[in-house]
């Protein structure tokens, strides 16, 4: 009895010391939790199934439509479209970043996320996410960080770090990049899709031949959407679940996602 003692004690031990460092390594690399202003898009038929759960996109609007005017989100993009009556079956978030920050700055998705699922009927295997220019990076840096977070994602006219390409792998994505785009090339594009190519990942780009900076036509094409849909995540049992402390151990294996430094952007709209 006094030898299996001995050897629970510094067992224990261990574990509540790598408990304790992951919790600390976890705070010191965590982003500030901020919340965003949104645009909060329901589809015609919401709330006619009281027990139906809607997948869920957040919009990510490129540099111009930052500030405190959510009304400049519906001069292009997404939000764009809604507005003029284009359909979508899903529930659409469309967050505004600050000026002086980009989507990578600090934790607003988190807030936000929690804020509507909160209040309304929200599919959390089907979230997914899309955005151009600016958003088209912060659609990469979202999904390196979180990968285990959305279902499917496109970025357009965007770009990622190529370190990032294990992380990236893990989630289906779509890219759009025009040919002629002057703002942001798109070798920016093709560098971290051939890198996921390479990996064998489930990817998609779509060069659009002759287009410049300006494809946010893309939000108008059902395609997308129809996509999108075929993608869900595969959500264990709670009971196949790992306990916590395993699932801590894990986590102190997996090497954090250093925050973005904004010298990695470049962006135009």
């Amino acid at each position: 009895m006094k030898n299996i003692k001995k050897h629970i004690i510094p067992v224990l031990f261990i574990l509540f010391s790598v408990f304790i460092f992951h919790k600390s390594a976890h705070a010191a690399g965590a982003l500030k939790k901020v919340k965003y202003n949104y645009l909060l898009h329901l589809p015609d038929d919401y709330g006619k199934d009281p027990n139906k759960k809607w997948p869920v996109i957040f919009y990510l609007h490129g540099r111009h439509a930052s500030g405190k005017n959510l009304e400049s989100l519906e001069r292009y993009g997404l939000p764009y479209y809604l507005d003029k009556g284009k359909k979508v079956d899903f529930i659409v978030v469309s967050p505004q970043c600050p000026w002086n920050k980009n989507w990578a700055s600090e934790d607003w998705f988190n807030p936000v996320y929690d804020e509507v699922a909160a209040k309304l009927k929200v599919d959390d295997s089907r979230v997914y996410l899309i955005g151009m220019s600016m958003g088209g990076f912060g659609t990469w840096a979202l999904a390196n960080r979180m990968p285990d977070r959305f279902a499917a994602i496109s970025p357009m006219c965007g770009g990622a770090d190529v370190k990032w390409a294990n992380q990236l792998s893990k989630v289906p994505t779509w890219v759009f990049h025009g040919t002629a785009d002057r703002s942001i090339p798109i070798s920016r594009s093709e560098v971290i899709v051939k890198a996921l190519e390479k990996l064998k990942a489930e990817i998609k780009f779509t060069r659009l031949k002759n287009m410049g900076h300006d494809i946010s036509k893309q939000f108008d094409n059902n395609e997308l959407y129809s996509w999108l849909l075929e993608h869900s995540l595969k959500k264990m049992p709670f009971w196949q679940e790992p306990l916590p402390f395993i699932k801590t151990i894990a986590a102190f294996k997996v090497t954090a996602n250093p925050p973005l430094k904004s010298a990695g952007y470049a962006f135009a709209n």
